[in-house]
């Protein structure tokens, strides 16, 4: 009955991803000269709407059943222990995020702005309301998803008799989870960013037995993003100038 409850919040996830197509066709049938830019600052609305209700019902789902997986089932991170894990894994995220990033630069020649947060930085500058959807809606349902529905009925798939099959349901549960969690967000080109994040993510989940810590990380996570691309936009552009001269200097030693 567990994975009933997981297609639902993974089918819940779908119908949020998909329900502005049938709005967007209607506006468009309504004023074919919108440009896209205008649709979009028209559904954004829209958008806050759907991912709140989606945010409502993976919450509902997600404690309706009392058949928890192994993870929720094991033994629980009390609460001195659950805030110093939250602390912790907002660190931890940004450690594996810097590595990812740096790997995803030099060694594989990405681009280091991600398109995926520079189109979701433009809506937020559009309708502050869109922070919502960024900061808290976003989050909880993609824990819900990637976490409880996917890595968690992977990870209760595996049989766990030793410490070396727990690390290799984990891995497997993770890349499985991780790379849908990069595919999902259409960014291609940072896959092992999200790779990491993903994986940081589980492992919050399976070491405090709670789905909210990394819900709560994801949160600061996103959150700190935001904040670092809205109101501190300048001192990034100064230092992004700063950081491309370096470069230029280093590279004519080189």
């Amino acid at each position: 009955m567990r994975r009933v409850y997981s297609i639902l919040i993974i089918l819940t996830f779908l119908a949020v991803q998909f329900a502005l197509l049938p709005i967007g066709l209607i506006f468009t049938a309504i004023d074919p000269s919108l440009g896209p830019g205008e649709l979009i600052e028209k559904l954004i609305p829209y958008q806050v709407i759907t991912f709140g209700l989606g945010a409502v019902i993976v919450i509902l789902i997600g404690n309706i059943h009392k058949n928890k997986n192994r993870i929720e089932l094991g033994s629980k991170t009390d609460g001195l222990l659950t805030t110093v894990c939250i602390i912790g894994g907002v660190v931890l995220a940004y450690l594996s995020q810097i590595i990812a990033g740096v790997i995803n630069i030099y060694v594989f020649n990405n681009p280091v702005e991600s398109q995926n947060t520079t189109e979701i930085v433009d809506m937020i500058f559009n309708s502050p309301w869109m922070i919502l959807v960024v900061v808290l809606f976003g989050p909880i349902i993609e824990e819900y998803v990637f976490r409880r529905a996917i890595f968690g009925e992977i990870y209760e798939m595996i049989p766990i008799n030793s410490t070396a099959q727990k690390v290799l349901a984990f891995l497997a549960a993770g890349l499985v989870s991780g790379l849908i969690f990069a595919v999902a967000h259409a960014d291609f080109t940072h896959i092992l960013i999200y790779l990491s994040m993903s994986y940081v993510f589980s492992f919050l989940y399976v070491i405090t037995g709670r789905l909210f810590v990394p819900i709560f990380v994801h949160v600061i996570m996103n959150g700190i993003v935001v904040l670092l691309q809205t109101v501190f936009a300048d001192f990034l552009q100064e230092a992004e100038e700063i950081q491309n001269q370096l470069n230029a200097i280093i590279s004519m030693f080189m």
